[in-house]
């Protein structure tokens, strides 16, 4: 017991260091996103994040957020959007119409706000 007293109390001045000077990707609200041969995928997300846009062929579509463990997800029944940092994937009826998205570097912020890089 008093071995695990003392693991835990030297993990303590640790936890003050995780809210300081940690930095973590900001997403804009529209990102355009450079895909798989030459393809750019617009994207606009709502600032509560519960659906975002897209503009396909000069048609916008606009999705409603989706449950996923591990990225955000929007979805209309037909498209499906993949949304992971600076990474992006479309599907329409389970193909991949955009694939392999990237998005050039975004900005980083501190837990008080925005930091300029």
């Amino acid at each position: 017991m008093m071995k695990k007293l003392l693991g835990m109390a030297a993990l303590v001045p640790l936890a003050g260091c995780f809210g300081h000077g940690f930095r973590e990707t900001a997403l804009p609200t529209r990102i355009d996103y450079l895909c798989a041969n030459g393809r750019v995928l617009q994207v606009q997300r709502a600032p509560e994040q519960d659906a975002a846009a897209v503009l396909i062929n000069g048609q916008l579509l606009v999705l409603q957020q989706a449950e996923s463990a591990a990225q955000e997800k929007y979805s209309n029944g037909g498209y499906v959007l993949y949304l992971q940092g600076e990474r992006a994937m479309l599907e329409e009826n389970g193909q991949v119409l955009y694939g392999s998205c990237r998005a050039g570097p975004l900005p980083k912020r501190v837990r008080d706000g925005f930091t300029p890089e």
